[in-house]
């Protein structure tokens, strides 16, 4: 398995993997991405997206067959590596905060992130409300 910066060619793959987690599809660039390769196969892919005024990590996937093996992690500690600006925001579901937790994320006030990401928080929150699903916010500086 490798992990590597995503291509062109690599974007339907991606779509698709988002599409499969109903992630958010809207302005993508594969040039944002990183992709995990077994193969030829893309089973796992992340990208820092940028807001007008701050970085959100986010369509972190990994197709079902591959999860639990540290692939999430790795594709998490990879674009940390090369993408230095500082910080970044995302938005996880309360179950999944220990997990970015492990790489360094950490809960943070909806009241203490920028308009623009609390603007995606609350489009997020509107859209989850009717499953009951609850999302924060996590910070890693």
């Amino acid at each position: 398995m490798i992990i590597k910066e995503a291509t062109k060619k690599d974007l339907p793959s991606i779509m698709g993997l988002i599409r499969s987690e109903r992630g958010d599809g809207r302005k993508i660039s594969y040039s944002q991405f990183l992709v995990a390769k077994d193969k030829n196969e893309i089973i796992g892919c992340i990208r820092i997206k940028e807001l007008k005024n701050c970085l959100e990590l986010g369509s972190l996937v990994v197709i079902p067959k591959y999860r639990n093996k540290g692939i999430g992690s790795r594709l998490i500690k990879n674009i940390l590596i090369k993408d230095k600006r500082r910080p970044i925001y995302l938005l996880c579901f309360i179950k999944m905060a220990k997990f970015y937790s492990k790489s360094g994320f950490s809960e943070i006030s909806v009241n203490s992130i920028p308009k623009i990401f609390r603007d995606e928080y609350l489009l997020v929150k509107g859209k989850l409300k009717k499953n009951n699903k609850k999302i924060i916010a996590m910070i890693i500086s």
